[in-house]
């Protein structure tokens, strides 16, 4: 992937942002170039494939439905389907638990809605590692890709994101309890009010 510095002086939250990465088209296009990739949501419990690739499909699946832009449909229908009501999350440096992320992920819909036309996301690479138990939770991490057409500076740029997540099963199905955000994109929406996070071990465990 090549990498294209830009200096964007921004309204906002962001005043500048560099380091701008823009995938080759061979990237951006490969679907429309004759490969057609399987969906993710179809392999998320196939038997046909191990462990580490169904976790990792799985959540491909639940990012692309969750994903927070006006042309993904019900995407705030999805995030409640992924998400555990437990969950810890962060964006670049804040930290929320649901009803905060969910309310940073409907201020950058509006953002995303302004800012691009269209805007476009893909993933770059993915790594799964299953619960040893077997029990389909696990870790995943996720490198990926976002933007388009900026409408405010007319031209197309793309991004890069990045996402650690940590799944469990609750009440049966996948939940993602822990799930950390990281992008370069130019975000000038109004971000909730944090929450405090408090971590420790018990005393004497070290």
């Amino acid at each position: 992937m090549r990498l294209v510095t830009f200096a964007l002086a921004l309204c906002g939250m962001v005043s500048t942002i560099t380091a701008v990465a823009m995938p080759p088209s061979d990237e951006l296009r490969v679907q429309s170039r004759g490969y057609a990739a399987p969906d993710p949501c179809s392999l998320a419990d196939s038997p046909s494939v191990n462990a580490s690739i169904q976790l990792s499909n799985w959540f491909q699946c639940q990012a692309n439905g969750f994903f927070p832009y006006p042309a993904n449909g019900p995407w705030d229908q999805v995030f409640a389907s992924a998400f555990s009501k437990d969950l810890k999350a962060t964006f670049n440096d804040t930290h929320y638990g649901y009803d905060g992320w969910l309310q940073a992920y409907r201020n950058i819909n509006v953002t995303i809605g302004k800012s691009f036309a269209p805007f476009e996301h893909g993933f770059t690479s993915t790594l799964a590692v299953p619960n040893s138990n077997g029990d389909k939770g696990g870790l995943v991490y996720a490198i990926g890709w976002e933007g388009g057409y900026s409408t405010f500076y007319n031209r197309t740029l793309y991004f890069t994101d990045g996402a650690f997540a940590v799944v469990k099963i609750v009440d049966g199905q996948r939940k993602i309890v822990e799930f950390r955000e990281s992008s370069n994109i130019p975000n000038t929406a109004p971000m909730p009010t944090p929450n405090d996070w408090t971590c420790s071990f018990p005393e004497g465990n070290i």
